[in-house]
């Protein structure tokens, strides 16, 4: 493996991989010269069903074969995607959208706005287990269509008005709406398709797609090749004409295919590289704060995890600080609130009121709070040592492992005796969501930079992706009132409060936010750091 101190030689290796080239067959005195880009994940897809996409790599290759009406460009913010144009109603209840003109899709198919309209149909309707359909509940309809057993259809808030043009109906003012709509749940589907071959319309050769690329090949723990797509609305802005998503599970084998010049970007890096990547060749480490979170959650359906007191000694004793200094070290924030640092629309009110809930609190040190942890735990019934003895499941990985070691080693300051368990991601979070568990680890990406894509993980009605089965009143009031308040300024104030509702009962323990973690080749232009940690394709470049 090439040492990382010659960066100079790491330079000449990527170009030479950067340039390779494949001749293709053309006319009799031309040769094609495709040019080729290869990055590197960590996990491949599990499937490409735009609407049941959940992993990473699944989002980043179908944000590459898809168009929905806005896109998210280089630097992460929406820009027209198949829509070239909106208005907005004044009381911000109906959007109305307008299609580009000879849009297509990659089977050379006219798409028009019916695409779009089947597309959220078939998200929301009522047999749907769609893991994001509820973010799209504030269409007309959406929510009751999707929980009824034999719902019609048409009551959806979502139409065509003709070919080139799309009506969303809202139930109320949704300030985030326009954002959701570059999230792969949001992309048109073709209808024939699907029906046709419900189980088979996402292979290589059958997947019709609208996006800057196709579906060239999909070999499940190798690569994902996808071709530029020459019927894509723009395509003179798509440089590159194959796209591999190389699949390297393992981070040492990751390495060294970046520095051997295989791939050039790599997604990813193995935790104990970071400091001396950043020492030795700090031009092609990209680390920057994303809209995740990792935290723990408890199961409160089960003693003595029902007791909050209980679940605020165990929040105490772990130092989320010390965990990103000592064990991460890898540009993560630690927190204390599940709203990542610098999301938008949120505020706190720039002072409690004298009867607010919600005071400022007192920081305390480490040992402080240990004190007051091992206090509430004989409160509890708990004081005498080993006497709680709980198990820490984890999804497998060599992070999430040291993490889970760490904090287990916390825990025992206070008297509490801890079995770490690690599974397979599947097994992991299918667990947790039949409540087999008693504390675990879990991460949340936000889909949108709201606070509604977070905090509604805390709702008493929220059947997806409520670990904990947290169900408080006073939290869903405050959510409910906050989200419907039509003035920006009370609404982003009401939603930082019904936060620290949730985290006052102690439902999850924050750790930290997420870095978003890339090797990224010098040669490799147009690649914009962003909270969203979204890099589509079509807008990288390995200039000659």
């Amino acid at each position: 493996m090439p040492k990382l101190l010659t960066i100079n030689g790491l330079t000449g290796y990527i170009i030479l991989a950067a340039t390779a080239f494949a001749v293709a067959a053309g006319p009799a005195n031309a040769q094609i010269i495709e040019r080729d880009l290869h990055r590197g994940v960590m996990e491949g897809p599990e499937q490409l069903d735009p609407q049941y996409a959940f992993h990473a790599a699944e989002r980043a290759i179908l944000t590459d074969l898809f168009v929905g009406l806005v896109v998210d460009d280089a630097a992460g913010q929406p820009q027209p995607g198949a829509a070239e144009s909106w208005t907005t109603a004044k009381d911000g209840r109906q959007w109305v959208f307008k299609l580009r003109d000879d849009l297509k899709w990659s089977d050379n198919r006219p798409l028009v706005a019916g695409d779009f309209v089947y597309a959220f149909q078939r998200l929301l309707a009522p047999q749907s287990s769609a893991p994001f359909a509820s973010m799209f509940y504030p269409i007309t309809g959406a929510r009751a269509l999707h929980a009824s057993k034999a719902g019609d259809l048409a009551t959806l808030g979502v139409k065509a008005r003709n070919k080139r043009t799309l009506v969303f109906d809202l139930e109320k003012p949704t300030p985030y709406f326009l954002s959701l709509l570059s999230h792969p749940s949001a992309f048109p589907l073709r209808k024939d398709l699907i029906e046709r071959g419900p189980d088979s319309w996402t292979r290589p050769g059958r997947l019709v797609s609208n996006g800057a690329y196709i579906l060239g090949e999909w070999l499940p723990g190798r690569h994902v090749k996808l071709r530029k797509n020459w019927g894509f609305y723009d395509p003179a802005s798509v440089n590159l004409d194959n796209i591999f998503y190389d699949i390297v599970e393992h981070g040492e084998v990751a390495l060294e295919r970046f520095f051997s010049g295989e791939l050039v970007i790599l997604s990813g890096i193995p935790r104990d590289r970071i400091a001396g990547l950043m020492e030795t060749a700090p031009e092609i480490v990209r680390l920057h704060p994303t809209l995740t979170t990792d935290y723990l959650v408890f199961n409160t359906q089960n003693p003595p995890f029902d007791d909050p007191k209980v679940r605020e000694a165990l929040a105490l004793a772990i130092d989320s600080r010390s965990l990103v200094m000592n064990v991460l070290g890898r540009g993560e924030i630690p927190t204390d609130g599940m709203l990542p640092e610098g999301m938008a629309n949120l505020r706190a009110p720039a002072q409690p009121d004298r009867d607010s809930p919600y005071p400022p609190k007192r920081p305390l040190s480490p040992s402080q709070k240990r004190s007051k942890a091992k206090h509430l735990l004989d409160n509890s019934g708990y004081g005498a040592r080993d006497s709680l003895r709980i198990t820490l499941h984890y999804n497998n990985s060599e992070t999430h492992q040291v993490i889970a070691e760490a904090i287990a080693g916390m825990w025992k300051k206070i008297g509490v005796r801890t079995d770490v368990y690690g599974s397979h991601y599947n097994v992991h979070y299918g667990d947790l969501g039949i409540g087999d568990f008693d504390v675990a680890r879990a991460g949340w990406i936000a889909d949108f930079d709201d606070p509604m894509a977070v905090l509604e993980l805390f709702l008493s009605d929220k059947e997806r992706f409520n670990y904990s089965a947290f169900a408080d009143k006073e939290f869903d009031r405050l959510f409910k009132a906050a989200n419907g308040q039509p003035n920006p300024r009370e609404r982003a104030i009401g939603l930082y409060r019904a936060h620290q509702r949730a985290i006052s009962q102690y439902p999850v323990v924050p750790l930290y936010n997420h870095a978003s973690r890339n090797l990224v080749a010098p040669t490799v232009t147009g690649w914009v750091d962003n909270v969203k940690d979204i890099h589509p394709s079509r807008f990288l470049n390995l200039p000659n």
